[in-house]
């Protein structure tokens, strides 16, 4: 009898390794790696350890797991620590991506890479697959150099996974969102500064692992761009979530120079053509006022239970 079909999810404990772990399909074994947050009671069992600076340690977890597919969320997220210490993240989101894709190699399992809408510098938006790729900052520098290499380099089939601005409720005691963070504000009664220059395509992240798990179980190769179906400018996706979460609107303000001087450049707009998605994955995306809503659901739920 043939075994069930076996997934490997690295940063398992991210908001989205989280969420591709709770949307597995039915049918299959799924394993998830972590570094410093511990994963939940009831996940625990399905869990390792891994510093993805540790070439040979990656190779480990590989070999006890056995993937067919592994999906490599793991990384470090912070525009800003990438500018602070360019090297540090450049060992994990580079080093620790090769390595994945070297011990995909030795096993023969897939590799699906997450990465970012930070290789564009939004000045031609809306942007296709195929677009050239231009960074304004160092840590979309650094995204595009992993992706370089698992489109030039991986030995075996691969799937790049870019998204934008992912939203959602994190793995409990999980770094936050932009949505979660303004929420945090917004309770305290502190006003929220936001860029209004910026233009984005905010993506529930039950959206993404729903287009990653289609790319999976369809067996796809090659590159998507996933994001929400609406356009909009991040001042108003943030005056909707204080409507949608009866917060205090007034606390949204455009953000002033001052403010926007102690953070790394963004690019204005990487609005992208979502077609390919659509069409081969059968993702219809959600709105944010329809993700929002499940998020504010999920938190009335969890506050009555």
């Amino acid at each position: 009898m043939s075994r069930a079909p076996r997934a490997l999810i690295t940063g398992g404990t991210g908001l989205l390794g989280h969420a591709l772990l709770e949307a597995a399909p039915s049918g299959w074994e799924v394993a998830a790696t972590y570094h410093r947050l511990p994963p939940a009671e009831a996940w625990r069992g399905r869990f390792h350890r891994l510093d993805l600076r540790d070439e040979a340690a990656v190779a480990d977890v590989l070999e006890a797991v056995r993937p067919d597919v592994v999906i490599h969320s793991a990384s470090v997220g912070s525009v800003e620590q990438a500018e602070r210490d360019p090297d540090a993240v450049r060992a994990v989101n580079v080093g620790g991506t090769q390595a994945i894709g070297r011990a995909c190699g030795r096993i023969g399992a897939r590799c699906v890479f997450i990465s970012s809408n930070a290789v564009f510098d939004g000045a031609h938006p809306p942007y296709r697959e195929e677009d050239p790729v231009r960074a304004v900052n160092r840590y979309g520098a650094i995204k595009i150099e992993a992706e370089r290499w698992v489109r030039e380099a991986c030995p075996v089939p691969w799937v790049v996974i870019r998204p934008i601005l992912m939203y959602g409720w994190p793995h409990p005691g999980g770094r936050g969102n932009v949505v979660t963070r303004w929420l945090e504000r917004l309770e305290r009664g502190e006003a929220v500064e936001v860029d209004e220059r910026l233009i984005t395509m905010p993506l529930w992240v039950g959206d993404c692992s729903g287009a990653i798990w289609a790319a999976v179980t369809r067996q796809r190769t090659g590159l998507y761009h996933v994001a929400g179906a609406d356009r909009l400018s991040l001042l108003t996706f943030a005056r909707r979530v204080a409507r949608v979460f009866q917060g205090n609107e007034a606390l949204i303000r455009p953000a002033s120079a001052s403010w926007l001087s102690r953070f790394a450049p963004r690019p204005t707009d990487t609005s992208f053509v979502t077609r390919k998605m659509e069409q081969e994955l059968g993702i219809r995306p959600l709105g944010v006022l329809e993700g929002l809503a499940m998020m504010h659901r999920a938190q009335v739920a969890h506050r009555g239970g």
